[in-house]
């Protein structure tokens, strides 16, 4: 039989069809429960009497949680299982969101927050151990590929989801409806994730490459250094756009839920254009690690259009502005695991994505941290001023380190394909 027929024949269980959609439909809730707090920035900085800088650390906390346990809920997820910690994982971050509408201070929020950082860090790596149960090793990339636009809903929806409980039932119920649903993903999950075909052969191959072997990759150290350089913009994005369009365009909470849907929508359709126009350059007859990074260092020269945003005052140019810079981070944030997955076979590939998007997330915590303060002392034209010149210096480090290395073949059909944040 050739390959292609031997490829056609493969079975895949209806079940895993199922898996794949709840689990894409999870980070979609998990990016909901995440996005509550920076869409209501204006209303929580007011009922909790906090400021820029406390709200900063507010984002920290969570960032910081969630960078420290990626890496424990990789472990718990390879002793226990998928089906067992995920469970388990969203009864936690449900449970945090819960608690966040009930918050009564600053410091109750704030350990809600960081609460819900440390359970959503399993989401990505089960998400990983769950598909390779499920999905045959001919089907993989298949289905990594078919994620990605679900989870793309979680910041489109997120807006006026948020922005519609909180108008019509009040910002505690921002908090505990969606809490609520994720008790009942959580059993739907449950009773789903079991009886996966070829269990054993999965964890046996999650064993063939030591962390310590992973981490000598020189190349993965370069991409960690570019991440933790970028990373900070695509997060700040996140938790401080909401808040910009109120607090300096005077836009209400009914206009960010009707109007901010619209960046992450347009950045999830041009970073597919930017994913396909770095494979033409692998088709093309371009080596396939660096047309990632030719790619990379591209989008990258977008960076400075952030120094225009404080100098207009039109929601239009704004949204757009802000359009394109998310079209860059999602670039990056895709890209930058495409590569992983160039460096790494099958059977590390996870590990290592799990090392790159976790101290990805440090440099991010640690820029959101000052950021408040930034904010409150010198206003978001400072930042902007700042975040301009990120990814152009990322860029710079991927050179470094891959213009004067001549990378390996790609070694794995598949790739991780997981948008963090």
């Amino acid at each position: 039989m050739s390959a292609p027929a031997k490829a056609a024949s493969v079975h895949v269980p209806a079940m895993a069809w199922w898996i794949l959609a709840l689990s894409s439909l999870d980070s979609v809730l998990g990016m909901i429960d995440r996005q509550a707090v920076a869409i209501l920035k204006t209303t929580l900085k007011a009922r909790f009497g906090i400021d820029d800088s406390e709200y900063g650390v507010l984002v920290t906390a969570f960032l910081a949680a969630y960078a420290i346990f990626f890496t424990v809920c990789g472990r718990l997820i390879d002793r226990f299982g998928s089906r067992k910690m995920l469970t388990i994982f969203i009864l936690i971050w449900s449970t945090a969101t819960m608690l966040s509408g009930i918050a009564r201070s600053f410091e109750e929020l704030l350990a809600y927050r960081a609460l819900l950082g440390a359970a959503e860090a399993g989401l990505t790596p089960a998400t990983i151990y769950a598909l390779v149960r499920w999905f045959p090793k001919e089907r993989l990339a298949t289905a990594y590929g078919l994620r990605g636009p679900i989870i793309a809903l979680g910041p489109i929806l997120a807006p006026p989801v948020v922005a519609g409980l909180a108008l019509t039932m009040g910002w505690h119920a921002a908090f505990l409806v969606p809490g609520a649903v994720g008790f009942v993903f959580a059993l739907a999950w449950w009773l789903s994730d079991k009886d996966a075909p070829a269990e054993a052969a999965a964890r046996a191959a999650s064993n063939k490459s030591t962390f310590k072997a992973i981490l000598k990759n020189r190349l993965l150290w370069g991409l960690v250094a570019a991440r933790m350089i970028s990373d900070p913009l695509w997060f700040f994005i996140q938790s401080w756009m909401a808040g910009y369009f109120q607090e300096v365009l005077g836009l209400t909470l009914a206009q960010v839920g009707s109007l901010l849907w619209i960046p992450p929508l347009g950045s999830a359709v041009l970073a597919i254009g930017v994913g396909a126009w770095s494979d033409r350059m692998v088709r093309a007859g371009k080596e396939v690690t660096l047309s990632r990074v030719y790619a990379l260092q591209a989008v990258a020269c977008l960076a400075p259009l952030a120094l225009l945003i404080p100098l207009t005052s039109s929601v239009p140019i704004v949204l757009a502005l802000f359009s394109i810079l998310m079209v860059m981070c999602l670039s990056w944030l895709t890209l930058t695991n495409v590569l992983v997955a160039t460096l790494f076979d099958r059977s590390s590939v996870a590990t290592a994505a799990g090392v790159l998007n976790a101290l990805g997330t440090v440099g991010a915590a640690v820029f959101n941290f000052f950021a408040g303060s930034i904010v409150q002392e010198y206003g978001y034209g400072a930042i902007f001023a700042i975040v301009a010149f990120l990814h152009p210096l990322a860029a710079v480090v991927l050179y470094l380190f891959f213009g004067r290395s001549k990378p390996r073949a790609a070694t794995t059909a598949g790739a991780t394909l997981e948008q963090t944040g």
